[in-house]
């Protein structure tokens, strides 16, 4: 972000780095191992850790400003989880199989969508989705249990659902998706 590397590392730490000199900035400790993404915004970055919880930290000190915890399951996927921002909405997925969009500044849910049945849910640590990608109004994504979805961003209503098995990522131009 801006002229700071922010960094997670697999043993729950994470940093930030003066990508002009190599300086560290500070470092600090999560409770868990991260397991997405980073997004930064503004003065701010969001990552989820393995217990399927969102954070957000200061880029500035990296102290925790707010967090948000979806279901935790006992075995964790190795899949990395997927971030989108947009408009101070933070867009996630967990590792199983839920999409939730919490206010960027607050950390409140503004709505979440189970993507899984029950049977489904039992075998969530099989579970890969694809990155999440975002398309004016809606989420587009996929996973390897045939399914292809595009989520309505404002109320997480399902707009659509295509049986595709894919968990790589929808590319979108003009208003063509490919999946493969």
């Amino acid at each position: 972000y801006k002229n700071i590397l922010i960094v997670a590392d697999s043993i729950s730490k994470y940093y930030a780095i003066n990508i002009d000199n190599g300086d560290l900035l500070w470092t600090k400790n999560n409770s868990s191992p991260f397991n997405s993404q980073i997004k930064a915004d503004k003065d701010k970055f969001y990552i989820v850790d393995f217990q399927n919880i969102l954070h957000c930290y200061s880029i500035k000190d990296g102290k925790e400003i707010w967090s948000y915890k979806t279901e935790d399951t006992f075995l964790k996927s190795m899949q990395k989880m997927s971030i989108v921002l947009d408009n101070n909405v933070v867009y996630f997925n967990n590792s199983v199989g839920d999409i939730t969009a919490v206010d960027s500044n607050t950390g409140r849910l503004v709505w979440q969508l189970p993507t899984q049945d029950n049977q489904m849910y039992a075998n969530s640590f099989l579970l890969k989705n694809s990155y999440l990608v975002l398309n004016k109004d809606s989420i587009i994504f996929s996973n390897n249990k045939n399914r292809f979805y595009s989520i309505n961003k404002k109320n997480g209503v399902l707009n659509w659902e295509q049986k595709i098995n894919s968990n790589l990522t929808p590319v979108i131009t003009n208003e063509i998706i490919f999946s493969i």
